[in-house]
């Protein structure tokens, strides 16, 4: 098991801390496993058949066409469409860095806009704790639920929103108590923490995500759980979207909201991996809201936004990834990530405004394969030019914090 500790690096008010926790119980499927770990022609075979059966052969095949397209890249020296990381500024190697111990080993948490922490511990994955901060030696138990908890989130109202399997629970006295208020389509879904769910300044939304396999394989492979819930008066009462479900999408990666744009970003994971831009009032429809192509891919789970871009990242696990960004002009650009990077999916992103401009970083997280490193990158031009903070094995968890402004916020969790 590893050490719970943190690693800290200030500049202009920022504080950055990665915390170590133990290793992560979830097992990859077979077929990918052994497709990375050997190079016997059976296990190729194995992971083809596997991608067949449960409706992933288009996402293989779009992997292969990045694929090429990251070689040609490389090979003739297309930079543009490739990121470089540069050395650390001058500035930022005069900083001070240290490493500090974490007394609360946080798995889920947020925060709310008076630095107070809210979240879970390892060792009580179904219990809501309240710290004064990341830092703080003792935590406060506020509410038991009857399974673990996989996302928390505070909306502009101070209301907590928990989903545990099954169930989405609303607090509004600050977590001493709890309603359910929307129960999901299967007890086996829930929220992704960090992606699954945004306030618009229309109301909430909910993105349904799990991996459940159908019992009866003569339909879909994976049961579609692709819902979206919205709610216009706080979580008191919830529409529920069945447009993607019901083409058989198997579920929700990221509903996130775009305040540059004015649009709710929305994307689907696996076998199709799609990404829609809509109104909330227009949720539906979606084949007419398309904006992945082949280069700007598709089913992203990390989003970031400085006052200048949007950025997007993909989560291929067999393919390059790129970061997406959407710059000024509204046009779109994606540039792939090096080698040992390429296939570490960009889990996460977090934007913090300084004195000196925006800072925006991205955890990439090396996941089926040893080959493949893991990395917190940032940048501090709006993703023009991007740079090495520090690499690490896959069982880091990063937490970013504006220390000038006292806020602090999950970038990612290698852990699955």
């Amino acid at each position: 098991m590893l050490a719970a500790a943190a690693a800290s690096v200030d500049w202009a008010g920022i504080t950055m801390k990665a915390i170590a926790n133990a290793p992560s119980t979830a097992k990859p499927l077979a077929a990918a496993d052994r497709l990375f770990q050997s190079s016997n022609v059976i296990s190729y075979f194995d992971a083809a058949l596997f991608a067949i059966r449960s409706g992933k052969l288009r996402e293989m095949l779009y992997s292969v066409i990045l694929e090429a397209c990251y070689w040609w890249c490389y090979v003739f020296r297309t930079n543009s469409r490739l990121i470089q990381f540069n050395p650390t500024p001058f500035w930022l190697r005069l900083c001070n860095f240290y490493v500090l111990e974490s007394p609360t080993k946080w798995v889920v948490l947020t925060e709310s806009a008076d630095g107070t922490i809210f979240g879970t511990t390892h060792d009580r994955r179904d219990v809501l704790q309240r710290g004064d901060n990341l830092l703080s030696p003792g935590t406060t138990e506020l509410f038991q639920f009857n399974s673990p908890i996989f996302a928390i989130f505070i909306s502009s109202e101070k209301h907590l929103f928990v989903s545990t399997k099954g169930w989405v629970y609303r607090s509004k006295d600050g977590g001493r108590h709890f309603d359910a208020v929307l129960q999901l389509s299967d007890d086996d879904s829930t929220v992704w923490h960090n992606h699954g769910i945004d306030e618009t300044p229309q109301g909430i939304v909910i993105g349904e995500y799990a991996s459940i396999v159908e019992k009866d394989q003569r339909r879909d492979f994976f049961k579609p759980v692709a819902y979206l819930y919205v709610t216009y008066d706080g979580g008191e009462t919830w529409r529920r979207i069945d447009d993607l479900a019901r083409k058989g999408v198997k579920h929700i990666h990221l509903v996130k909201y775009s305040r540059r744009l004015a649009r709710l970003l929305i994307t689907d994971g696996d076998k199709r991996k799609q990404s829609y831009s809509t109104d909330i009032e227009e949720i539906s429809n979606f084949a007419q809201k398309r904006f992945d192509t082949v280069p700007l891919g598709g089913g992203h789970t990390a989003f970031a936004e400085t006052n200048k871009a949007t950025l997007l990242g993909t989560d291929y696990r067999i393919g390059p990834n790129s970061i997406i960004c959407v710059g000024a002009s509204q046009e779109s650009s994606a540039r792939m990530l090096p080698r040992p990077y390429r296939h570490s999916p960009v889990l996460n992103m977090h934007s913090i405004s300084c004195q000196s401009g925006a800072v925006t970083f991205a955890s990439l997280h090396g996941g089926l394969c040893d080959r493949w490193k893991s990395a917190l990158i940032y940048s501090n031009d709006h993703g023009d030019n991007w740079f090495r903070l520090i690499e690490f094995d896959k069982h880091f968890y990063f937490h970013i914090a504006n220390g000038a402004a006292g806020t602090e916020s999950v970038i990612g969790s290698c852990n699955h």
